[in-house]
């Protein structure tokens, strides 16, 4: 059974490498891991511990409130970034094309900001509202941890990518001496 806390310390990971992300200015970085956070949502809560497409776009669509970018869009831009590092979905809709531009160092934000059929996307704004979308999922779950999605979370986290910190032993010329690396499961 999921207990309350326990999805939030196994997210950390991500939290910590998109701060990374961010001070480091690393924002093609950041966009990426952004997109791809609502996988690992609809795959955690999903009964087969899968994602698809429709499992991605109804998990945006429950836990998203902006009306200018829907789950189906929120998933072509997925795709298109993901897997060609492109911004121009194949099959326009609304936007014919997604702009991504990282905060500005005055604070000013262009986020959301429509232009013809061009959506202009603020990549820090963009995980910010990825983050609260989680943590209202979060929430979601843990005041119902007796739900299907709750167990099937439970049951999907024991997969989920952890990152420990061992020490290895290496050996040098002068002796024997200990290095810490980062390594996942």
């Amino acid at each position: 059974m999921l207990t309350k806390g326990e999805l939030s310390i196994a997210l950390e990971v991500y939290w910590q490498d998109a701060a990374r992300c961010f001070n480091s200015k690393a924002f093609w970085c950041l966009l990426h891991v952004t997109v791809s956070l609502p996988d690992v949502c609809a795959a955690l809560e999903a009964p087969d511990g899968n994602t698809t497409p429709q499992r991605y776009k109804n998990w945006c669509a429950k836990y998203f409130s902006q009306p200018a970018l829907n789950g189906t869009e929120r998933y072509k831009m997925r795709c298109k970034v993901l897997h060609q590092g492109r911004a121009r979905p194949s099959k326009p809709g609304r936007y014919a094309l997604f702009t991504f531009g990282q905060p500005h160092s005055s604070g000013a934000v262009d986020h959301l900001r429509v232009d013809g059929s061009t959506l202009h996307i603020d990549v820090g704004e963009l995980y910010n509202e990825t983050r609260q979308a989680i943590e209202k999922w979060i929430g979601t779950l843990e005041a119902n941890l007796a739900s299907a999605e709750a167990s099937n979370v439970a049951k999907n986290l024991l997969l989920l990518v952890r990152v420990t910190t061992p020490t290895v032993p290496v050996s040098t010329s002068v002796g024997t001496s200990f290095v810490t690396i980062n390594k996942t499961n």
